[in-house]
């Protein structure tokens, strides 16, 4: 049972959905699929969801997945939108895995090897 307080927290976490600065795609992509799950009953449509997601990442990361997209998200389906995150959300994972996440080291950036 769900208090209808409780949902509607969740959904309005959910529905304001932002981006941290120092989240990669596929941590934004993971943190926002966990408060769907938390909250499964919803009551956003698929495309509500992607454009919720497509529109709370910062910029650079909209740039991105436009362009992966061919122009924009939007105009793809809502089926084709959320496969097309949740497979650059992989590959953002797998890639940043096998290259070493960077390390601070005096407001500079260093290679982990």
């Amino acid at each position: 049972f769900f208090p209808p307080s409780k949902t509607a927290s969740l959904r309005n976490q959910i529905t304001s959905f932002t981006q941290n600065e120092d989240e990669t795609l596929y941590e934004a992509w993971e943190r926002f699929k966990d408060l769907l799950r938390l909250c499964p009953h919803h009551g956003l449509q698929k495309w509500m969801v992607v454009q919720t997601f497509y529109n709370g990442v910062i910029q650079p990361v909209r740039a991105m997945i436009d362009a992966a997209a061919g122009g924009t998200l939007m105009s793809e389906t809502e089926v084709e939108a959320y496969n097309l995150i949740e497979e650059m959300a992989l590959n953002n994972y797998q890639w940043s895995n096998e290259r070493g996440q960077p390390k601070r080291v005096g407001g500079l950036q260093e290679e982990v090897d």
